[in-house]
């Protein structure tokens, strides 16, 4: 009784919250303010006005909080999936599992998923499976890979690793041997719809998707950094039409996909 109180409080003051800033909209300050708000979550996360202001009334509240770059998770959780508490995803280069991470504030709503990376950082508070791999179009291929933090990746990609980071910071080179999303996912026992796929592998994406069996697993939302490499990026997107989805938003480094037909 007392957890169900707790949650019609949290829910009331929503509701009382949402109220004030819809009626602050036309005044003022805060106006202004809130409208600042909505451009900025239309902008990276595809969110209606009634959206960001609720969004925003339940981050200043504390009920909600972002964790991502640039608003991915946001973007799922208020755009595509929202309301869901019980949803499943596949963070594909999770690297620190707070800082900047795709898919923590998921899991604090209640999703459970797979955090996958070559050198998997401050995982300790996360509830996810975390799987010490490098992804790769097929499986038991020896590969360099630069320790490079969040921008490691495989060496004999030539649009992978930013050479500058390189340069600028000093880090080892281990020998990985790969292994496909498609045997994780098995080996896992991921469920057949995937609401979220996060694919952030500093170049290393479409080889990646190559070896997805996409007749197997469905997925509901797929975000993709690009980084403007070409014909990467472009590849990228044939690649995924092919299998039925579209890219229904871009944001800085990332392209967002959904199913053509959900």
């Amino acid at each position: 009784m007392e957890k169900k109180s707790r949650s019609l409080s949290k829910a009331a003051l929503s509701m009382i919250a949402l109220l004030l800033v819809v009626v602050a909209l036309g005044s003022g300050y805060l106006g202004v303010k809130l409208e600042v708000w909505h451009q900025k979550y239309a902008s990276c996360c595809q969110l209606s006005l009634l959206r960001s202001i609720a969004t925003r009334a339940k981050e200043i509240l504390g009920f909600a909080k972002s964790y991502s770059q640039t608003g991915q998770d946001k973007w799922v959780s208020e755009a595509v999936f929202p309301g869901v508490r019980d949803g499943f995803f596949v963070d594909v280069g999770s690297g620190d599992g707070t800082n900047e991470s795709n898919t923590k504030a998921l899991e604090e709503k209640g999703w459970t998923g797979i955090c996958i990376d070559a050198f998997p950082r401050h995982m300790e508070n996360r509830t996810c499976q975390v799987v010490k791999a490098v992804v790769f179009s097929e499986a038991g291929k020896r590969v360099k890979f630069w320790a490079g933090g969040d921008w490691g990746g495989i060496l004999d990609d030539p649009v992978g690793v930013p050479k500058h980071k390189m340069q600028t910071y000093e880090a080892p080179t281990v020998e990985f041997t790969t292994e496909t999303l498609g045997d994780i996912l098995d080996r896992a026992k991921a469920p057949r719809f995937i609401n979220y796929m996060s694919m952030d592998i500093e170049g290393g994406e479409l080889e990646a998707l190559k070896a997805f069996p996409f007749d197997h697993y469905q997925i509901g939302a797929l975000t993709v950094e690009h980084w403007f490499n070409e014909p990467k990026r472009t590849q990228t997107k044939e690649l995924l039409e092919s299998h039925g989805y579209n890219r229904v938003h871009t944001w800085i480094q990332d392209d967002y996909y959904m199913p053509a037909n959900p």
